[in-house]
């Protein structure tokens, strides 16, 4: 069995946010999904990676991204 990484982002943007790069986050290796969100977080980033050091190096692409004001990084847990 294959061990994977996997965390939910959630994101709070700056008002100068653009459209646009919310493909950028959806090109960074790793980020499976990346949309928009209404509620108190302005939009999620899914990924899966190989192991941590793949995961913090997505995320901390993630958070160099312009229009990221502040992210949460939410580890999912595999059952065993």
């Amino acid at each position: 069995m294959i061990s994977m990484e996997q965390a939910l982002i959630l994101i709070v943007l700056t008002p100068n946010f653009k459209r646009e790069n919310i493909d950028r986050l959806r090109s960074i290796p790793g980020v499976t999904s990346a949309y928009f969100l209404y509620g108190p977080y302005d939009a999620y980033v899914m990924i899966n990676a190989r192991d941590r050091d793949g995961l913090r190096a997505a995320v901390m692409k993630i958070r160099e991204t312009d229009g990221i004001k502040s992210t949460i990084t939410c580890n999912v847990i595999q059952p065993q």
